[in-house]
């Protein structure tokens, strides 16, 4: 490989992760896994199905939002850049593997309410993990955002620990209001930090005031 083709592909890699790694999709990342804390509360007045569709405008409402900040905020920063084919070739395997992982989750839902109560209770958090932990490293690994890594680490592990409060009289809803709270609270506060930090700095904080520069 040539000087001015690696040169290019650290471009084009430092502009993909520039785009992709802003924070936003950090904050939906905890909008959606909200969900997984509030709607066991909202079960018994709801049911299961409303309590976790009412979320679906609060989704979409973040989303249209995210999709405006990127358009006014992230691409005047970033540019617009028409991606070659290794980084489309990565992409559409991140596709395929989300796919899979979500056919996996679903025949695990399958067999899990062919199962008695009993055998509900341990398959149920042990799909789930294995699922948001392969999802979220796949992720990692295509997108070259390690930090995925980690949201997969503590999500994965979310559903045990819940299982362990629950069964130790310490939590309610078998933990998820205080597990999946805590990770949608820390996956929420990164991706603020993450944005602000990718804002512009200030002008008169960029490269000093005009004051002090007039007297260099």
């Amino acid at each position: 490989m040539t000087q001015p083709d690696s040169d290019l592909q650290q471009l084009e890699r430092n502009t993909f992760r520039a785009a992709a790694d802003s924070g936003l999709w950090d904050i939906f990342l905890a909008s959606v896994f909200a969900v997984f804390a509030v709607a066991p509360l909202l079960s018994g007045r709801l049911g299961d199905f409303w309590s976790s569709a009412v979320f679906l405008p609060v989704w979409a409402a973040v989303y249209a939002l995210i999709r405006v900040i990127q358009e006014r905020v992230v691409r005047p920063r970033v540019g617009s850049v028409r991606f070659g084919p290794a980084r489309r070739k990565r992409l559409a395997w991140l596709n395929i593997a989300m796919v899979v992982v979500n056919l996996v989750a679903l025949v695990a839902g399958l067999v899990a309410a062919t199962l008695p109560p009993a055998g509900q209770l341990w398959l149920f958090p042990i799909a789930l993990s294995l699922v948001l932990l392969v999802g979220f490293s796949t992720a990692a690994l295509v997108l070259e955002i390690p930090r995925l890594f980690l949201y997969g680490l503590l999500l994965g592990m979310a559903p045990a620990v819940g299982e362990a409060l629950w069964r130790r009289g310490l939590a309610t809803h078998h933990g998820f209001p205080v597990v999946f709270g805590l990770c949608a609270a820390a996956i929420l506060v990164t991706g603020v930090v993450r944005f602000v930090r990718f804002l512009p700095p200030r002008p008169d904080t960029a490269e000093g005031s005009p004051a002090e520069s007039s007297h260099e």
